[in-house]
């Protein structure tokens, strides 16, 4: 047998502490895909954020503003006719851009976000599911 191979053994036919061991690392990989997802979501909802922050500077003409330094320091400000903005693109890369790109970035940002955050809840999914299966044998083996 190759050690890149597998061997399918029937769940009927492990031990109780097998069973407990699967269920263990079963329980670590559900873990880990529900933090990816967390982390995932909150990505998406900042690309989202900033989506309507493109929006709303596209409206903000000659409008008075508080422009964030940082999550809790605003200083004053004017808006004047925007046309592009400074969007960081990752690894503290930063490009100027015009509105309509930067709403078009996020927009793919969230879709591939979104895709991952599907992919990673179908997952999520089969392996709890994997994870109830061994549970309930381990219920069963456990009052024999």
């Amino acid at each position: 047998m190759n050690k890149t191979e597998t061997k399918e053994v029937p769940i009927e036919k492990l031990s109780p502490e097998q069973l407990q061991y699967v269920g263990q690392q079963l329980e670590g990989e559900i873990n880990a895909l529900s933090t990816s997802y967390s982390q995932l979501k909150i990505a998406s909802q900042k690309f989202s954020e900033n989506m309507e922050y493109v929006d709303d500077l596209s409206k903000c003409k000659d409008k008075e503003i508080l422009v964030p330094l940082t999550s809790s320091v605003y200083l004053p400000g004017k808006c004047s006719n925007v046309k592009t903005v400074t969007v960081d693109v990752g690894a503290t890369y930063f490009i100027e851009m015009s509105l309509e790109k930067a709403k078009s970035f996020f927009n793919r940002k969230i879709k591939m976000l979104q895709e991952n955050m599907d992919k990673i809840d179908k997952t999520l999914k089969t392996k709890t599911s994997y994870m109830n299966i061994v549970n309930h044998h381990l219920a069963v083996v456990q009052t024999k």
